[in-house]
């Protein structure tokens, strides 16, 4: 997998499912919204990685969505993370993907089936969730799994007008994700 693709920073949903997740037909792929900034991120990428090793041999794809405005503090954090060398790496410094598939929460996770519709979103990342979404990763890869793709709706604006993945307010020390919501 490449480390970024460029030609994506700009994507709409449509053109990232057709250049990112229609070239992962046929085997599940598991999509990460993150930050550099955001504290339960460095607590997922370990656990992806796990899953990408354990899984990437039976097809599973973890592909990541970088939303920093600072591509040096992404670069930090992934160099800080073993194994994200095994993702494919897509920036999104302006949110467009995060708002097309509705994020609410830092990070969120969508998990795309073999014909390439979404079925699960993981919000936040709770270590004592991890086992039953490993389930659902082992369900797709066995071919099971919803027989509806999940509905995906585009983020609502919030009341203070920022959205979770915009670094400007959140990444003041005062306004820090420390945990999970």
């Amino acid at each position: 997998m490449s480390d970024h693709n460029p030609s994506l920073i700009e994507a709409t949903r449509e053109t990232f499912e057709r250049e990112v997740i229609e070239r992962s037909r046929d085997v599940p792929v598991v999509v990460e919204f993150w930050a550099s900034w955001c504290q339960p991120c460095r607590e997922s990428f370990p656990w992806m990685a796990r899953m990408q090793q354990k899984y990437g041999p039976r097809g599973l794809v973890v592909v990541t969505v970088d939303l920093d405005e600072d591509r040096g503090a992404a670069a930090r954090f992934l160099a800080d993370q073993p194994g994200s060398t095994s993702f494919e790496q897509v920036q999104d410094p302006d949110g467009r993907l995060a708002e097309a598939y509705g994020l609410t929460v830092m990070p969120s996770s969508l998990l795309f089936d073999r014909q390439g519709r979404p079925v699960h979103r993981h919000e936040g990342f709770r270590a004592e969730d991890a086992g039953a979404y490993e389930a659902r990763i082992v369900s797709l890869l066995e071919g099971r799994g919803p027989e509806e793709a999940l509905p995906i709706a585009p983020a609502v604006p919030v009341g203070l007008g920022v959205q979770p993945w915009e670094r400007g307010l959140l990444a003041d020390p005062a306004m820090q994700l420390l945990a999970n919501p």
